[in-house]
């Protein structure tokens, strides 16, 4: 009489030990534990809003020299829609604007418009994309307006929430050549203007 608590413990354990054996893990088929790494190609698409600081660096002219851009700490916000090309590459549109101050309260607003190339390394759940995007600028001092080229090559980093979502962080670098080749602004006054964004992004896979 005493063994059979042991008896029929023994047989409880057994049974239950089949089950867990026959049972699969979470996220896997053949009993393996495993993260699910998503993967994209051709057609997968994302949208992704951006906001953030906006840091003025220098002005550089086409002789060297470095000088002030004499504009406070400023903001800037874009949204950005990209598709995959494969697993790693993207190619997409971004538009968005900044602003800054003089210290005579003078207004700059720029609002660039680009198309958007980035290679995606990943350590899932992180993601690093560089990026390299090019296009127009369009720049507004006051009453001054200017379109002009602007390049922004940059690196980020993602946290992959969930397969649709990601969050993460943007450093940005804004070069905007402005350059005169008439009398009137002289040549001398041609600079080119050096950047930063560091941006928050929420991004949406679909």
């Amino acid at each position: 009489m005493k063994t059979k608590p042991f008896f029929w413990a023994a047989l409880l354990l057994f049974a239950a030990s089949g089950l867990a054996a026959q049972t699969p893990r979470q996220g896997s088929d053949d009993g393996d534990d495993y993260r699910v790494v998503p993967t994209y190609s051709l057609g997968n698409q994302m949208l992704m809003i951006n906001a953030g600081l906006f840091v003025p660096l220098f002005f550089q002219s086409p002789a060297g020299d470095i000088r002030s851009t004499n504009l406070s700490l400023g903001g800037v916000g874009s949204l950005q829609w990209s598709a995959f090309l494969n697993n790693e590459m993207t190619l997409g549109l971004e538009g968005g604007g900044m602003f800054a101050f003089s210290p005579n309260e003078r207004n700059l607003f720029m609002l660039p418009v680009t198309v958007r190339y980035a290679y995606i390394l990943r350590w899932h759940p992180l993601e690093f994309p560089l990026s390299i995007a090019a296009g127009f600028n369009f720049t507004k001092l006051d009453s001054s307006f200017q379109i002009l080229p602007i390049l922004k090559p940059g690196a980020s980093v993602y946290w992959n929430y969930s397969p649709e979502w990601a969050f993460g962080v943007n450093f940005i670098y804004w070069w905007s050549p402005n350059l005169y080749t008439g009398a009137t602004p002289p040549r001398s006054q041609s600079r080119f203007g050096n950047f930063l964004e560091i941006t928050f992004s929420a991004l949406y896979h679909f």
